[in-house]
């Protein structure tokens, strides 16, 4: 596993890569740590190496805050783990929206890093497991976390991903039953699943996607979905979830 760590504050950075070496030793991990002082450096060196898997983001940094370096880190592609570390849980909905895995809040323990670390390496397994369809006779394997939403299309579906939408027979009730343990996918009306950690907000009639794409909302089941996918951005912030 490759990690990240981004603060400006060096005894900071001595604590977090002393815990991260305590976890490999004491899980016989093989962890690659580099640090950066500041987010700047961080930026500079994005694309220059193997990107990581995990990076420990502080978010009162002098110069650029850890909130802009996620969002630029975001607009790059970078769809690895990002965990914020501060001391005020001000940003804690923010850093949701820019799908935090984690929410650090100084002083943390060895407990709460290996918290923070256990929904890092969950989501790592996770996003090695793909949804799996035909179209145009070719087999794919798309990981979960790069589809946006499915919709039926009249008697096939429609799967919209990160490259592009793809054409499949595959019937959305058997895309439902094979995410039925994803708590991520939400079903909305008879025709959509909406991958919610994609979501970036909601307007009166229609969940709008990071894609920019839309999905309607079905008036009779309005306000339950609203407080479905609102419930879900206060559980991603607070970390009460593994997705």
């Amino acid at each position: 596993m490759r990690i990240v760590i981004c603060d400006d504050l060096a005894e900071e950075r001595a604590q977090l890569k002393d815990y991260i070496r305590r976890l490999e030793k004491d899980d016989t991990l093989e962890l690659d740590i580099t640090e950066y002082s500041s987010g700047e450096a961080l930026l500079s060196a994005y694309g220059t190496r193997t990107l990581p898997d995990v990076i420990f983001l502080d978010i009162y940094m002098s110069g650029l805050t850890g909130i802009a370096v996620a969002k630029q880190l975001s607009e790059r592609g970078y769809d690895g783990n990002v965990v914020f570390c501060t001391t005020s849980t001000d940003h804690a909905v923010e850093s949701y929206k820019l799908k935090a895995d984690s929410y650090l809040v100084k002083p943390y323990s060895y407990e709460d890093f290996l918290d923070a670390i256990w929904r890092c390496r969950q989501r790592l397994q996770k996003s090695q497991r793909g949804i799996t369809f035909v179209s145009d006779r070719i087999d794919y394997n798309i990981p979960r976390r790069k589809v946006t939403f499915i919709e039926t299309a009249g008697r096939a579906c429609a799967v919209h991903t990160d490259d592009g939408a793809f054409t499949t027979y595959k019937k959305i009730s058997e895309f439902e039953s094979e995410l039925k343990d994803e708590k991520a996918y939400l079903k909305v009306g008879r025709c959509y699943l909406v991958n919610m950690n994609r979501i970036k907000r909601l307007s009166d009639d229609s969940i709008i996607l990071d894609s920019g794409e839309a999905v309607p909302l079905p008036s009779r089941e309005k306000k339950k979905l609203q407080q479905t996918v609102n419930d879900w951005f206060w559980k991603v912030a607070r970390g009460e979830t593994d997705e």
